[in-house]
């Protein structure tokens, strides 16, 4: 039980940005919200998805008009209630869209908040590093153009438009933190940079619970989830899939279907390993205009926990970055152990259904007492105990006694027979 603070609690507002870290902060925030909350800190809306639907009222982000599941009016506003009900001495809030709210919205957000000490967080992330994962996350949410194509849009094309118009929204950080600073101090909004691929996995979490003032080690880095990148084999397969969508179905089944079953759980691991490579020509514009974006960053004078030349790209591309796009032997391989993956997956989700289809008929064959006893037993030992111990009666009475289980049962063989996959390639890199 967390300790009641005397005063409104201080607010963190994680905003992002995508591709900078954010999924692995969540993970650990999410699977030690209750160590956290002991050590003072709320994670307000009750799980990750709460916040996501405070996000988007935030954002005046309208529902599909098929769109299945609660909407989210007024999520916003019980979420500031909670903080400020709370009584713990800080609250985080973190999702990487709210980097996308307009001026109206940090205006809001902060009011709604008062008389909370409210502070920014932004994790940002190097040019270089940056694209080429921008480019897969748009290809995660539909877009089916090639990373060439993404690049002009983004580099070359107006602001305004097409691919750009979402990536300079979220990722110019002196204009995002501008929508903010009207309300929010300098010394309170916190540019966190990404640590370089050579740092410690943890050194992103140390700086983060460092500025909200708890112990690193109330959580486990290694155990944390990130958002798996895919390899370019396989983001070029997911990048077919989706011209090969029916442009009519709806965004909320796409993400259900395609981003969260096939780019997530299933594609990692499926085809030939290798990261998609910024292009050589487009290295020298990315180190200009980081140095532009670092600039804005120092000279607005807002706080730097780390250093802002991990926001550089090298002066070199690492060995890595040079190769061919995949050809269409590398794709038909990658879509057969895909193919193979998802029929996995199926042969899982049927065996649940089956197990459930099972308890349901148990308990219409049940009778209501034994059924409640059967559900008494699964909540307490001691219940439990005693439905063992009458079951031993009734078998003593019989003049039976029950046989010893052999080492490892039944139970042992159908978990190994459960575990059977027709794909090698089930490991996420």
């Amino acid at each position: 039980m967390a300790a009641v603070s005397p005063g409104p609690p201080t607010v963190y507002l994680h905003i992002g940005a995508p591709k900078s870290g954010t999924t692995f902060l969540q993970g650990l925030l999410w699977s030690n919200a209750e160590a956290l909350s002991e050590a003072g800190v709320l994670l307000p809306g009750g799980s990750f998805a709460g916040q996501v639907q405070a996000t988007r009222d935030l954002r005046g982000v309208v529902p599909e008009d098929d769109e299945p599941g609660p909407g989210w009016d007024g999520a916003w506003n019980r979420l500031a209630a909670e903080v400020k009900e709370s009584g713990h001495r800080t609250a985080v809030l973190s999702h990487e869209v709210l980097c996308a709210v307009d001026a109206a919205g940090a205006e809001r957000a902060v009011r709604s908040l008062a008389p909370c000490d409210v502070h920014i967080v932004y994790t940002a992330r190097d040019l270089a590093g940056l694209l080429p994962s921008e480019w897969q996350e748009y290809v995660k949410h539909r877009f089916h153009f090639d990373f060439g194509h993404w690049l002009r849009e983004v580099v070359d094309g107006p602001r305004g438009s097409g691919a750009a118009h979402w990536f300079w929204r979220v990722h110019d950080v002196p204009e995002v933190l501008g929508r903010w600073a009207p309300h929010v101090p300098p010394e309170r909004v916190h540019v966190i940079p990404l640590p370089g691929p050579g740092a410690p996995r943890g050194l992103l979490w140390e700086r983060f619970a460092g500025l909200l003032g708890v112990d690193p080690a109330v959580a486990e880095p290694a155990e944390a989830r990130t958002n798996t990148s895919l390899s370019w084999t396989e983001t070029e397969l997911l990048r077919r899939v989706n011209g090969a969508v029916d442009e009519e179905a709806p965004m909320w089944l796409y993400h259900r279907l395609v981003t969260d079953v096939l780019a997530l759980k299933v594609l990692p691991g499926r085809g030939e390993p290798g990261r998609v490579p910024l292009p050589p020509e487009r290295r020298a514009w990315a180190q200009k205009k980081a140095h532009e974006l670092v600039e804005g960053i120092r000279s607005a004078g807002y706080d730097v926990v780390g250093d802002l030349h991990e926001l550089l790209p090298g002066e070199t591309a690492p060995a890595e970055a040079a190769g061919a796009p995949p050809g269409d032997a590398e794709l038909l391989d990658a879509a057969t152990h895909t193919v193979l993956g998802l029929l996995d997956r199926i042969g899982m989700l049927r065996e649940e259904i089956g197990t459930l289809r099972q308890e349901r008929q148990e308990q219409h064959e049940t009778a209501l007492p034994k059924l409640m006893a059967r559900h008494l037993s699964e909540r307490s030992k001691a219940v439990w105990r005693l439905r063992v111990g009458y079951w031993h009666l009734v078998e003593r009475l019989k003049g039976i006694e029950p046989p010893p289980e052999p080492e490892g049962g039944d139970e042992a063989g159908a978990a190994d027979e459960a575990g059977v996959v027709l794909s090698h390639r089930t490991a996420p890199r």
